[in-house]
Parts: structure tokens; sequence; C-alpha cells
């Protein structure tokens, strides 16, 4: 066969994988793309696994051929002749053709007789390819720009046949005639280095399953960082373990980076040595910039070029990156490669270059790098004076440590401010002790300079220390001094600061009118800013007015999730603060959210301060929970901060935490453990100053003495807590405090006082907005907030507040009451019975008769209606005699008044349960929630959303699903009396769940579809619109089989059930189903 002997046939042959090499199925599948384009283009630098990646795609099974390019293919004849038997090889049945015009056009060798060996082979291609065929050229970049074969290639990819699909693999741009065409028309997929680079969990799966190493999450990210996933690096990473030469993963990254190794050398032959002069020369200088731009580079070199050098450089693919913006970067290894190129004095000299550059164009940062680099430490520490500020500010608070951390202490030492920014930063991490030190140390130094702002900046971060761990005794007097200090100078922001800090300190005290004409004074030195909003918060929640907090906490919330804040704040985190606001509200869900939110935030800015105040968020919140085990998890969180606490040597931290595990223990009825965190907590409390949250302190435990029955206890709690918050000005404090008096008082029958309190307590409900006191469980208030009905009757029906107590107990849906005995009865009637007196559910020994528990569920049933006692006797005794039937009755009817009303006075009436002369039945206005009619209050509501708010209609109907927990009263399966209730509720359920369903699938949420067309089946197996639901939901899903399935389960289910065979409809769809296949 035609030159048959100039065939080198290893360059036709894909190279074998390394049984080291990791199989990367993401990569393989992006080649694999490659069948949907005419051209895919693989670029990228040296050592970056082109060709790995291309073995691997060749041993996926995709038919391709294969050709490994040298400089000797430069030559067309060598070119072609490869060529053709590579395809030959792939194709055995593809004619000489091709072969015999090449040996004709070596004969002749005039003009581009080659485009007829391309025409023919084309030709040959279109009648023998049935399926897509892929062409992999290797190593492309080593035929150079101009050489023939690229033309020959351009011919063959613009004539090739639709399944031929052609993969060239380069270093370098290519420049085909057509490429740019070909783009326009979409038919070029390109693949680069930042596809090719290992992700970090590929390098993790390499080392583990390849190399038999193992390393951890943080060690794999910083492996991915240091090599970006380049392959070389990887492996010579990998080899140096395997010698021994290096121990762990450190020392390999600073073997790798070293000059003498490998990977150094391979650049150096592979790259560097392969360029033009100019090139070289353009990569040395720059090796010192972290950033390139044209400009920065033009600078550096004194030069016009630099724009297209760094163009030159993008397209050659010489390891740089491309940010964005004209801002481009070296490969990190590559740059260190660079960068030991240079001679340490010409490094040196280099950076203070660049140094100079950056600082002209206004680029601070990088000009302090530099810097820093260049050991310019004193002009590096003016740079850092004038960014220490604003970096603070921002919360940039490790990037600025590191920077201080470089310059020598003898520099250090000569800048009084930058000691200042080390306690910023040991403060704001809750390092209190390490800050206080650097403070001190600042305003020594600056004392001796004459520097009075420094001293003011030094003794302002000393007080912020105090105030952070809100001990506003030792704060004042420093406040004091730095505002003396600053009178007189033109820095106003600093005094309006100073101001602001002295009047949250104030604050502290429980001194908030002292606190609010400070706050005036800071206004008029500026505008309103952040600190002053921090601290207007602040006053807002300890003067009771808890609802503009909550306002000005929300818009912040939201303002901050934009533009977040990157400095902790101590107890002035926005979230966290919202968090204790929402849980003295009642919101418990939300409460917690915000907490848990809020304690990541902690973490994230490694603050232990703030994370401890985010455990005791989460305490307040689980307290509001209905989980079992929201005790142990509040308790849990509390234990958490004061441990934190204990950490940082910050006493006063831990005083909220004891104030959260006193209401928590105590309303518990652990009497003895809350008293002894009580006492822990004000000790603390009282030493720093802060009367607010001692008062706090106290009236939970006089809540918990409440709630034990300890009344002279609770009494004296109760009265400091009240007297405390009247002289804080707080409001709410004072309001919660008054309503336990109330309750205490109305507990003792102490009528005098409990009229003078409720007129105090509901005229503050009324003035301030307090109503979900007596609404919803709240984190001050009873554990059951309808123990406060009995309160609300007594104030309307003695005039008291009148209209504020009727309008209370109308937004509780008990505007008729006029019996309470202190909780709602609530009644689960679907699925099994269940009964709860408030929090308290009933056990099945406290009803003594079971005849008295079918009573209650026959009255129950007929709740609409007084029903006679004979009817009732036949239905509990059926054939009895009437007397023993009175008799049996009365015993009943007794039995169930007591274990309904326990604490009820036999004289007094019942709260549920009524009599009219024989009949009797549930009082009219009653609090008593009953399920069933919960159940049927949704589904009317979502029928008459129906059509116009298909949202709400669904969120009603799911709600209502939700309490369908069995049939009613399933444990009575055989009564009469309950049947009709029965069924009547069972065909609402099932209407109400194949509408659902039906809504559901039409907006193609088919997973919810089967879940409720399976519980509809699962109450009537032949409901045949539910099999329909499901076919449609599973062969939406790509599940053919299950909806052919569910349509043999239909059939069997209406054959055994009904005897009748599904409808024309069903058949039909099951039909169409079956014939997709």
């Amino acid at each position: 066969m035609y030159r048959d002997g100039l065939v080198v046939r290893t360059k036709l042959t894909p190279p074998r994988l390394h049984q080291r090499i990791l199989r990367r199925p993401r990569v393989v599948h992006r080649l694999l793309e490659a069948r949907e384009y005419r051209l895919t283009i693989v670029q990228a630098g040296a050592g970056y696994g082109k060709s790995t990646a291309l073995a691997a795609l060749a041993e996926s099974g995709q038919p391709l051929v294969w050709y490994r390019l040298g400089a000797e293919d430069a030559d067309p004849l060598v070119f072609l002749l490869h060529l053709i038997y590579g395809f030959r090889a792939t194709l055995p049945a593809l004619s000489e053709a091709p072969l015999v015009a090449l040996e004709e056009w070596e004969r002749d060798r005039g003009g581009a007789r080659w485009a007829t060996v391309v025409d023919l082979l084309v030709n040959e291609l279109s009648e023998r390819l049935q399926t897509p065929l892929l062409l992999v050229l290797d190593d492309l970049h080593l035929l150079g720009d101009t050489s023939e074969p690229i033309r020959i290639l351009d011919r063959l990819i613009g004539r090739a046949p639709p399944d031929l699909h052609v993969i060239l693999s380069t270093r370098q741009p290519l420049s085909l005639p057509s490429l740019v065409t070909w783009r326009v028309r979409g038919e070029v997929l390109e693949i680069g280095e930042r596809e090719l680079a290992f992700t970090p969990d590929e390098i993790a799966a390499l080392f583990q399953t390849h190399y038999g190493l193992s390393f951890t999450p943080q060690e794999i990210e910083t492996l991915a960082t240091r090599t970006e996933g380049w392959a070389i690096a990887l492996q010579l990473v990998w080899q140096g373990l395997r010698s021994g030469a290096v121990s762990t993963l450190s020392q390999a990254l600073e073997r790798l980076s070293s000059p003498s190794q490998d990977l150094f050398a391979y650049l150096a032959q592979e790259v560097l040595d392969q360029q033009p002069p100019d090139v070289q020369e353009f990569l040395l200088v720059t090796a010192v910039l972290r950033e390139m731009t044209a400009s920065i580079c033009d600078r550096l070199r004194n030069a016009r070029d630099s724009e297209q050098m760094l163009r030159y450089l993008l397209e050659s693919g010489l390891f740089v990156v491309d940010l964005g913006g004209g801002h481009v970067r070296y490969h990190h290894l590559f740059r260190e490669f660079l960068r030991h190129r240079l001679a340490p004095h010409v490094a040196r000299e280099a950076h203070r270059n660049a140094a100079t550059c950056w600082a002209e164009q206004g680029e601070e940062e990088e000009a302090l790098y530099h810097l820093l680099a260049a050991e310019a430490f004193e002009e590096a520490a003016e740079v850092l004076d004038r960014l220490g500020r604003k970096m603070v500010r921002a919360g940039r608070l490790d990037t600025l440590s590191g920077w201080l951390g470089a310059l020598p202490p003898e520099v250090l030492a000569n800048h009084p401010s930058l000691l200042t920014y080390l306690g910023d930063i040991a403060r704001l991490h809750s390092r209190f002790d390490e800050a206080l030190g650097w403070y001190r140390q600042a305003e020594e130094r600056s004392r001796a300079r004459g520097d009075l702002r420094g001293v003011g900046q030094a003794l302002r971060g000393q007080a912020r220390v105090y105030l952070d761990t809100v001990n506003p005794s030792k704060a004042e007097h420093l406040l004091q001094e730095a505002l003396r200090l600053a009178d007189g100078q033109e820095d106003r922001e600093t005094r309006a600061r100073l101001l602001e800090l002295l009047a949250e300190n104030r604050l502290n005290l429980g001194r908030p009118e002292e606190a609010e004409r400070l706050r005036a004074q800071a206004r008029e030195l500026r505008e309103e800013g952040p600190g002053e909003a921090e601290l207007a918060v602040r006053v807002l929640l300890r003067t009771g007015r808890l609802e503009q907090a909550r306002r000005l906490l929300e818009e912040r919330a939201e303002a901050e999730r934009h533009e977040p804040v990157l400095r902790p704040r101590a107890h002035r985190e926005t979230l966290l603060l919202l968090s204790l606001i929402l849980s003295l509200q009642g919101e418990g869900e939300r409460a917690y959210q915000c907490a848990v939110e809020g304690t990541q935030r902690g973490r994230l800015l490694h603050s232990p301060f703030v994370t401890a105040v985010g455990f005791m968020r989460q305490g307040h919140a689980w307290l509001l929970r209905e989980e079992a085990q929201a005790y142990e998890e509040a308790c849990r969180c509390y234990r958490e901060a004061i441990g934190l606490g204990d950490r940082l040597a910050v006493p006063r931290l831990k005083v909220e935490a004891f104030w959260g595990l006193c209401r928590a223990q105590g309303f518990q009825g652990e009497i003895q453990a809350a008293r002894e965190a009580a006492e822990r907590g004000i000790e603390i409390a009282q030493q720093a100053g802060d009367e607010w949250i001692a008062a706090l302190i106290r009236l939970s435990m006089g809540a918990g003495y409440v709630l034990a029955q300890r009344h002279e206890d609770a009494a004296g709690w109760l009265d400091r807590a009240w007297t405390a918050f009247r002289e804080c000005s707080d409001t709410f404090g004072e309001a919660v405090a008054r309503l336990w008096q109330c309750f205490l008082w109305w507990e003792r029958g102490d009528t005098a006082r409990l009229e003078r309190g409720l007129e105090d307590l509901l005229r503050l409900v009324r003035e301030h907005g307090y109503e979900y006191l007596f609404e919803r469980k709240t984190l001050l208030g009873p554990p059951d907030p309808r123990r406060l009905v009995p309160l609300l009757i007594f104030a309307r029906d003695a005039g008291i507040e009148r209209a504020t107590a009727r309008n209370l107990l109308a937004r509780l849906g008990l505007e008729r009451i006029q019996i309470h005995p202190g909780y709602q009865l609530r009644v689960q009637t679907l699925g099994p019975f269940r009964v709860w007196r408030g929090t308290e559910e009933i056990a099945p020994h406290q009803w003594r008769r079971e005849k008295a528990r079918q009573l209650f569920q026959i009255l129950l049933t007929h709740r609409q209606s007084l029903l006679d006692r004979e009817w009732i006797v036949e239905a509990l005794w059926p054939g009895v005699d009437p007397e023993v039937g009175r008799r049996d009755f009365k015993v009943a009817f007794s039995t169930l008044c007591r274990a309904l009303e326990p604490r009820r006075n036999p004289r007094s009436p019942s709260a549920f349960l009524v009599r009219d002369g024989s009949r009797y039945g549930l009082r009219p206005g009653a609090d008593l929630w009953l399920d069933a009619e919960a159940f049927e209050r949704l589904v009317a509501e979502g029928d008459r959303l129906q059509g116009h708010d298909p949202e709400a209609m669904i969120d009603r109907y799911r709600r209502a699903l939700v309490l369908y927990q069995g049939d009613y009263l399933e444990e009575c399966l055989y009564e009469e009396w309950c049947s009709e209730e029965r069924e009547r509720l069972l065909t609402l359920y099932l209407r109400t769940a194949d509408r659902l369903a039906r809504t559901l699938a039409e907006r193609e949420e088919w997973e919810e579809v089967i879940g409720v067309c399976r519980a509809i089946l699962a109450r009537d197996d032949c409901w045949e619109q539910a099999y329909r639901l499901m076919m449609i939901a599973y062969t939406r899903m790509g599940n053919r089989a299950q909806a052919l399935r569910t349509y043999q389960r239909c059939v069997e289910r209406l054959r055994e059930g009904l005897q009748i065979e599904p409808t024309a409809e069903t058949t039909r769809l099951y039909e169409s189903i079956r014939d997709q296949g």
C-alpha cells in the first residue's frame, strides 16, 4: 500500500491511561458534547491534562480517529498520509481513492492539488459514516500558524459530513481561516483551562482513590487554591509525598514552589525559554504584580505596548487569568516561578516602583502590599495609618491584622494609632483583655508624644470594651475624658460618636432620659448615621417601644442582606436584637430563625461574643416552641453561652443566659435551680450597673413563683421588678410585671389590688399595642395565655377598661364567653380521640369512666343542639331500666365535668357543658377548639378562594388535609350516633383532596400530586380519579412503568371492590401511555 512504511502507527493510537489517572466523568461528558458541533477546540497551557482528558474520551466507547501531531507533521504529505491511515484504521471499508490522489500529488507537487485529496476523503466519509465519528488531533500548536496542514484542516472541517466532528487540542490560539465564520454560526465548542482544571472534589478523589492519601476538607481547599487545579502540579505534589522527600501537604506545597524542583524546571524549559526575548522581559518585570492592567504595566516598564503584550499572553494561554474589566493575573505557581527568577535586590526595587505606580492611581491597598514586599516599613505604616479606621469599619479585620503583623515591633511603637487598630481587632474578636492591653499601650505612647487625638482614640477603644461587655460603671469615666480631649477639635464626627457611646452607656445604667438628651446632641453635630441607629433601637427596646424597634430592625436586616456589615457588633447585631424582640412578642419561629442566622454570623466573623449572644437568643426562642425537647434545648443553649462567657472572661456576657435559665427552670417548676440562676445573674448585673436586665430576671423569677403557687415569694420579686421598670421608663416591662401581679392577686382573691392593677395593665396594653400578651405565648408571659382570660372577663364585668377587655376577648374569639377555667379545651376527633386542657393532655385514667368519655363524644358530635337525657341514655345504655339509666347518666356527667375541669367548684357552672332542664350539650361560646370544625372551616375558606387566589386556596386545602389524621371518632366505628358525621367528613375530605390534587396537577407539582392521591386511595381505594392523576404524574416524571402498574392496580381494585371496569377515560389514558413505548 502507498507509503505504508512512512506511517508512524503510535501517532494514530490513543495513549493508554495510567492506573493512577483519575477518570473524570465531568470532563468526558463535556468532551462528548463535541458530537453536537462541527469543531471543538481544547485550549490550555502545558500540564493541564489535555491529552489525558482526550485519552479518557477514547476509552469511553465513542468511535474516534486519533492523531498525535509533531513538528514533522507540518509537511502536508506526512499530514495527509497519517490522516487517511487514521480514518482507514477506524473505517476499513474506506476506498483507496484518497491514497491514489495523494500519490499523484506527490509526483506532481504543483499548486494546491492536496485539495483533491481532501475532497475525495470527504466524499468517502460521506458514504461510509452512519454514526457520529470524532477526529481528535492532539498538540496542534506544534504545526505552527502558517503551515499548509492548517489550510488542509480548514478545508476538511468546512466540508466534513454531518457525522464527522473534529476536536483540536492546542496550547495556543488557532488561526484557521474559517474559524470566525464557524463561531458566528454557533458551530464551535471551546473548552479551556477552567474546565480542565481539577475541582476540589476531583482532587480529593484523585489523592484518596488513586494515590492512597486522605486529606481534610481544609487541606483539599488549600491544595486547590495553590495549584488552581493544575494537573501537573497535583502530580508533583503526590510524587513529593510518595518519595518521602516531604511528609506533610504543607511541606509538599512549599517544595513545589522551590526553584530547585521539577515544576520550575518544567516551566523554564517548556514555557519561558520558548518565548521571544521581549515577552520574557515583560514576564519577569511584571512578576511582582498581583494584578495587572495595561496602564500599570506601562508605568512599571516605562513602555506603551503592554496592552498588546497582555493580549498576546491571554491568547497564547501563558498561565494568565482574565479577571475582567481589563485586569489579569498570573497563575499562582507560574508567578512564583517568575519571581524566583528575580534577584532579591531587583525584586525589592520592582516592588517599590510598583507601589509608586499603584499609589499614583489611588490604589492604596495595592501600594501597601508592594511597600511591605519591598520592606519599606515606615512608608507602609503611614499608609496603614490612613487605611486602618476604614478597614475596621468595613469588618476587614483579618486583612488588617495580617498587614499589621508584617510590621516590625519598633515601627508599630512609633505609630500608636496602629496599636489602637490592634486593640480594635482583638475587641471585635471578643479578646477583651488583649484589647485593653493594646489600647493602654496606645494611650501611653500617644500621651508621651502629646497626641491628644491618639489619646482620645485609645480611651474610646477602652470604653468600647466595657460597652461591649455591658459594664457601664467602668466605661463612664473613660468616655468623659475622651469627650473632654475632643472638645474644641474640628472632628465633629468623633464628638458625635463619643456622645452616642455615652448615650448607650447611660442607657445601660438605666437612665434612658439622659441617653435621649445625649442622642439629641449627637444629632446636632451630624445627621443620623448607623451608630445612632443602633443606639435608637436599644433605646426603643429598653423603653418598651418594641413595635418601633422591630420595624427599624426589619428594615436594617433587609438592607444588610444586600450590603452585609463585615464587622462583629457584640450585643448590637441586627438579627440578634430582632430575635429578642420577636421572642418578647411571641413569634417563636421567626425569633429562632433570626437567632440561628445571627449565631452563624458570629461564627463566620470569628466572634465568640456574638456567637454567645446568638445561643442565648436561640434559647429564648426554644422556650416558645412546642417540641418535646424545647426545654432541654433552651437550657443547652444557655449553658453554651455561659461557657463562652467563661472562656472570654466576660462575666457580664452571662447575665442574659442566667435570666434565660431562671425563666426556663422557673416555668418548669424547678424553683431552686431558677433561684440560683436568678441570684447569679442579678449579682453580675448589679456589679455592671445594669438595672434593666436585673429587673427582667426578677420578673421571671416572680412569675416562676406564681406558677409554683408560692404567692408570698412571688409578691416580693414582682414588686421589685415593677418598680425598676417604672424607674427605667420601660412600659413593656411595667406591663408584664403588672400582668403577673394581677394574675397573682386573682389567684389570692385580692380584689382591691386586682382592680387597680387591671386598670394599669389594660391601659398600658391599649396605649402601647401589647395585645399579643393575651393572644399568644410570649417569652415573659404565662406558658398558656388562656390563663389570663378570667382576668379579662372580670375586667369586662367590673367595668375596668371595659372596651379594651371586650376588644381582647373578641380578638380571642371569646366575645360571648361568660365562664372560663383559664385554659382552652382542645379536642382531636379525626383519628385517635385526644383531649387537652390547655397544654396538658387528659390521660386515659383521668376519664375514670369510659361512659364519661363516650358522653363527651356524643355531645361533640351533636354540638349544634342540646340532647334530651333519655336519648343519650338509650345511645349509651340501650335497653337499660330508665331509673338505672338516669342514675348512670348522672354519674357519667359528673365524672365528665371533673375530667374537663378538675379545679372547678362543684356548685359552680361548667365552662364547657350546659344543662337546660333535662337537655344537655356544649356551652355556646365556650373556649373549645375542635379539629373537625377547624377542618371544615379551612375547606370552606379554600372553596371561597377558588378561581381568584389559587395560592391561598392550596394553602387552606393543605392545612385542612393535615388536620385529617383519620376518620371521625374511628374508635366508635360501629356506633350509629356518629356514623353519619363520619361519612359526611370523609366525603368532604375526599372531595377536598381530589380538588387539591387536580390543582397541583395543573401546576405540574407531580411529587405532591402522587402524595395526595395515595392519601385518597388509603381512604377509598376505588377513587378512580386518583389513579388517573397518579398515572399522569408518573408519566410526566419519566416513570412510564410505574404509570402502567398504577393502571393495573386500578383495574384490580375496581373489580374487587365494585365489580366494574375502569371508565373509558382511564382506559384511553392507559393506552396512550402504553403506546409511548
